[in-house]
């Protein structure tokens, strides 16, 4: 079963925006904001944060590829409505980040799994997300340790086996984590070097 997601919608076309709100909210979603023109919807989207945008490629104000340009940077995922294929603005589409493209006229068959997929598909893109900066995160730990070992394995005169020993010691008695001992060290090692 499918989560319900806030979503919004922006439509210059009051008809095409009630057709899409009555299948969205049949399919158990709430449609937190209706807006006809690209600058309300980026205003809109600010306030109500919702979970998906829909967005009309060709609207008054800013286009939905600029607006959507900018949910990029709120983190909000889009899916495009157009009235034709336009090969022009699928190419501009993909250097945007769009989770989905729909071709009026919509119907409930083509909107529904066009909705779920973009949502899964942000999901899945926020969790590499935030695995690559947790790798990122562990990398520049390891690093830090590793020169906080060479510094003490210089300063004692020791191997940088038992200067590692020594680090984790040291990390254990001030109960912090071995990189934020390997962090104080290296940080102590610039002070003084910069003296």
């Amino acid at each position: 079963m499918m989560r319900k997601l806030s979503i919004m919608i922006a439509e210059d076309e009051s008809l095409t925006r009630l057709d899409l709100k009555e299948m969205l909210e049949a399919a158990g979603h709430v449609v937190c904001g209706e807006v006809n023109n690209g600058l309300k919807a980026v205003d809109l989207a600010k306030q109500l944060q919702p979970d998906l945008v829909i967005l009309d490629v060709k609207m008054p104000g800013l286009d939905g590829l600029e607006v959507a340009k900018i949910m990029q940077t709120m983190n909000i995922p889009v899916i495009l409505l157009t009235a034709y294929s336009q090969p022009n603005f699928i190419s501009r589409a993909e250097k945007v980040a769009v989770y989905g493209y729909l071709v009026k006229p919509i119907t409930e068959r083509d909107l529904l799994p066009a909705v779920q997929i973009a949502y899964a598909r942000w999901k899945e893109m926020q969790s590499m997300q935030q695995e690559l900066k947790d790798t990122q995160n562990k990398l520049k730990g390891q690093k830090i340790i590793a020169h906080a070992r060479a510094i003490l394995a210089k300063k004692c005169n020791i191997s940088e086996y038992d200067a590692h020993h020594k680090l984790v010691q040291e990390a254990m008695s001030l109960r912090m984590t071995l990189a934020e001992r390997a962090a104080q060290i290296v940080k102590e090692e610039k002070e003084k070097a910069d003296m």
